[in-house]
């Protein structure tokens, strides 16, 4: 028995789906990130449309905040109103210094990929 694959084309991830931990959707992949020297995903850029009424609709999320969820097709987050409100306001170019990373990632509880990753 072969298992499914864990692959996907970096084409076909704006437009999939965001979860909450309930499963409802709350918004979707807008853009990613990649780290040009890694080539890895770092962040993600997600719209949450009129989600929770709040002011602005695109977020730079942590990838480490999303999961995978093969029954729904789509990433799942644990990603709360509250953070989003008092989500940093970044421009994804913000992202090239180590502080600015340090406090997104703080501000989702996102997990640190500097720190997850062997050197």
């Amino acid at each position: 028995m072969q298992s499914e694959t864990t692959m996907l084309e970096t084409s076909k991830v704006p437009g999939t789906s965001v979860y909450s931990g309930a499963q409802e959707e709350i918004g979707a992949v807008d853009d990613l990130i990649v780290d040009t020297v890694s080539g890895k995903v770092r962040y993600a850029i997600l719209s949450f449309g009129g989600f929770l009424g709040l002011g602005k609709s695109q977020y730079v999320i942590p990838w480490t905040a999303l999961k995978w969820d093969p029954s729904l097709h789509g990433y799942v987050t644990g990603v709360t109103e509250d953070q989003l409100k008092m989500s940093p306001d970044l421009d994804p170019l913000s992202l090239r210094n180590r502080d600015s990373e340090q406090r997104l990632h703080t501000a989702y509880g996102a997990p640190n990929y500097w720190e997850l990753e062997t050197r």
